[in-house]
């Protein structure tokens, strides 16, 4: 299916923003600030039941939204190939996307990989899949008037089935036993408080993956792009290999 998605229909070369489990693009919006000024034609997916992104129905593998992925993609037209920045199921899916389409991408910047959920968090997201986000979304109008950070209103926006399905799929990544295969450049970052992607994992998957580079932000858990800002985007710049001096 075709995803909706954010473009600022620039020239340049094209950047493509994921987004993690119950977000949204809008979640880069300081990224596409900052890119903006730029040649780079910056394009941010709302996964399938995220954002804009209708939820068709049925069981949703990861191998459903590659497919979303690459539908979108060949709709927008690629001329060369891509970067592709991408949080938490977002890196998953870059990583997955890269090996099944290596020609398609040049570099990847994979921020909070999830290299192998530690088994704790199995159950709590199990517990919070169950009631407690059923209330949540019962009281969606009330939460979304309340001051809190942008992370969390996207998270109870999105479509509760397509979120189970990701949970449910997060059961069997395992990046450190089966290292993706890519040969592009690889940059990671996490964040030092992260309890998804633990930094300890990520760095094992640094050690092991050719051609990749890792960062931790001391002050971030696991949304760096909101927790340290304008650390993030200096990574980004330095990832891409864009000047700050040339974007202030």
């Amino acid at each position: 299916m075709l995803l909706s998605y954010f473009d600022n229909k620039k020239n340049g070369q094209l950047i493509l923003f994921i987004h993690g489990t119950a977000s949204a693009n809008d979640i880069w919006e300081e990224q596409y600030t900052l890119l903006n000024k730029s040649n780079y034609r910056i394009i941010g997916v709302d996964l399938r039941g995220h954002g804009k992104s209708y939820n068709p129905g049925g069981l949703c593998s990861i191998e459903e939204h590659i497919n979303d992925l690459s539908e979108t993609l060949d709709d927008i037209g690629i001329a060369h190939p891509i970067t592709i920045v991408g949080h938490s199921f977002g890196a998953v899916l870059a990583a997955k996307f890269t090996e099944k389409y290596p020609e398609k991408i040049c570099r990847l910047l994979l921020v909070s990989l999830p290299v192998r959920l530690p088994k704790i968090l199995h159950h709590y997201y199990k517990w919070l899949l169950g009631k407690p986000i059923e209330y949540m979304k019962k009281t969606l109008n009330l939460i979304l008037k309340l001051p809190i950070k942008k992370r969390y209103k996207l998270a109870i926006s999105s479509d509760l089935d397509i979120v189970r399905d990701i949970f449910r799929d997060s059961l069997k990544w395992d990046f450190i036993s089966q290292v993706p295969k890519i040969n592009c450049p690889v940059y990671l970052s996490v964040g030092r408080f992260d309890y998804v992607a633990l930094k300890s994992m990520v760095k094992r998957l640094h050690y092991g993956l050719p051609n990749s580079s890792y960062k931790v932000f001391n002050w971030a858990s696991h949304n760096c792009m909101e927790d340290v800002p304008k650390e993030f985007n200096k990574w980004v710049l330095s990832a891409l290999a864009i000047p700050a001096i040339n974007l202030s």
